[in-house]
């Protein structure tokens, strides 16, 4: 059955977004709707779905490159929807992480209980506030780091912070950077495994000032970079004044 939790629609055809968003609605969801990547990427940030249903055709990026870059990112669940019936398409678009793929045009039942189906394996995950690196504390939700020693904010850029929260949520595993790249940008950044490797550099001066962020962020020859697990143990709470 439906439940509460919001689906995002992400499409760029007005008319057919308005369609399949009235009929999903009718049958219980409540349903949010984007045009373009750009603002798919900026309503996860802030946002707890059911379902992501993404059309690959959009207008800003490609869609198998920005498949990529919302699984990099989120563990919210992905239908794809695409009026391409290349076999390789929906191939890669299984390979990358989807965990369905529609072909234009679609079938209103088929669609409702594709979505039932994936909504049934696939509950949505409890969003989380916070996030630890020691001794930092990271807020996903105010996008806030703060020492939970001396409570000394550590002021990051976008870019630092998506790959700081990408790093953590990764559970140390050892993240390429072409996937730091994926978790990070948006529509334009950075465009190289050099600028990954600066902006890496950048976010350890700037966790340094509290702790050793060579052995927080470890570097991982020729592949990537990983967060040490015992480094981002839990922490006590931030001190309260007043």
């Amino acid at each position: 059955m439906p439940t509460n939790t919001p689906l995002l629609l992400v499409e760029d055809d007005e008319t057919f977004r308005a369609i399949l968003a009235g009929y999903l609605e009718a049958k219980g969801w409540s349903v949010e709707t984007v045009s373009t990547g750009h603002e798919m990427l900026h309503r996860i940030s802030g946002g707890n779905y059911g379902l992501i249903l993404l059309d690959l055709g959009l207008p800003d990026e490609d869609g198998l490159a920005l498949l990529r870059k919302l699984l990099g990112r989120s563990e919210i669940p992905v239908m794809v929807i695409t009026g391409c019936a290349d076999m390789d398409v929906r191939l890669t678009a299984f390979e990358l992480g989807a965990a369905d793929v529609l072909i234009k045009p679609l079938n209103p039942r088929e669609l409702q209980y594709r979505v039932l189906n994936l909504l049934r394996r696939s509950p949505a995950p409890t969003p989380v506030s916070y996030l630890e690196a020691a001794p930092w504390r990271v807020d996903v939700v105010s996008r806030t780091v703060v020492s939970a020693l001396t409570s000394r904010p550590c002021r990051l850029t976008r870019a630092e912070f998506d790959a700081l929260a990408f790093l953590l949520r990764s559970q140390g595993r050892v993240c390429s950077r072409a996937q730091i790249l994926d978790a990070i940008t948006v529509s334009s950044g950075p465009e190289s495994d050099r600028a990954v490797d600066t902006l890496i550099s950048r976010l350890r001066g700037k966790l340094g000032v509290e702790c050793n962020a060579n052995k927080l962020i470890l570097t991982v020859r020729g592949i990537g970079y990983r967060i040490d697990p015992q480094a981002a143990a839990p922490l006590p709470p931030l001190a309260t004044t007043g």
